[in-house]
């Protein structure tokens, strides 16, 4: 690793941060729920951005005032999700461009996301870059989920460096308050909705405008 880098790691959000695949999921999602006979609406899809699929079904029944079949909604939207993702998954802007510099420095990389481990394998696979990261860790990796701390705790924790000297990028409030929870400095990178940044270091409007605010491109490119 170079000596010059301010941070010891950086870790990642997946979804809404490395690959743009919200509003994507957000449909498949609403797919999902009219399949099981159940509607909700896309603004209150939405709204659960961040949040992780168990406690994702616990919002959609009361939202809806009846039990809703976890196993069954998951199998449904993991279907309606591939179909989406048939011609790929969609990178965010500059994803190549600042995770190649990162690993060229010799920068410790981490994906930490609510996605079950399947789906996030899945994607991760699509979309290309799976030969960043040293490790993902998933929903199921860790007993609390975002906004708990306890994922980029673990990331932290396998990459073998402290959190305080670890670098997180986010899109939603959730995951940044988890990140800050962890003690790293967050990268806050809006996706649908805006931020106030109260949990973010920086707030930028793209992954490489993020990178460059935390001064890491500045010593890789």
């Amino acid at each position: 690793m170079s000596p010059h880098l301010p941070y010891d790691a950086a870790v990642f959000d997946l979804d809404g941060t490395l690959i743009d695949t919200e509003s994507l999921c957000n449909t498949a999602g609403i797919a999902a729920c009219a399949d099981m006979g159940i509607e909700v609406s896309l603004a209150f899809f939405e709204s659960l951005a961040g949040i992780h699929d168990i406690e994702r079904v616990r919002l959609i029944a009361a939202h809806v005032g009846s039990a809703v079949d976890a196993g069954a909604f998951f199998d449904l939207w993991d279907k309606h999700c591939a179909l989406r993702f048939a011609d790929g998954v969609p990178l965010k802007p500059g994803v190549h461009q600042v995770l190649g510099a990162l690993q060229t420095a010799g920068l410790p990389l981490a994906i930490a996301t609510s996605s079950r481990a399947g789906p996030a394998a899945d994607k991760i696979a699509l979309a290309g870059l799976g030969g960043y990261f040293r490790t993902v860790v998933t929903f199921d990796d860790v007993v609390q989920a975002k906004p708990a701390p306890d994922p980029y705790l673990l990331a932290a924790r396998r990459l073998g460096v402290h959190p305080h000297r670890c670098i997180a990028f986010e899109d939603s409030e959730t995951g940044a308050r988890a990140a800050h929870a962890a003690g790293m400095t967050v990268i806050q990178i809006p996706d649908i909705h805006p931020t106030d940044g109260r949990h973010a270091h920086h707030v930028a409007s793209t992954l490489f405008a993020g990178a460059m605010q935390a001064g890491l491109l500045a010593v890789t490119t």
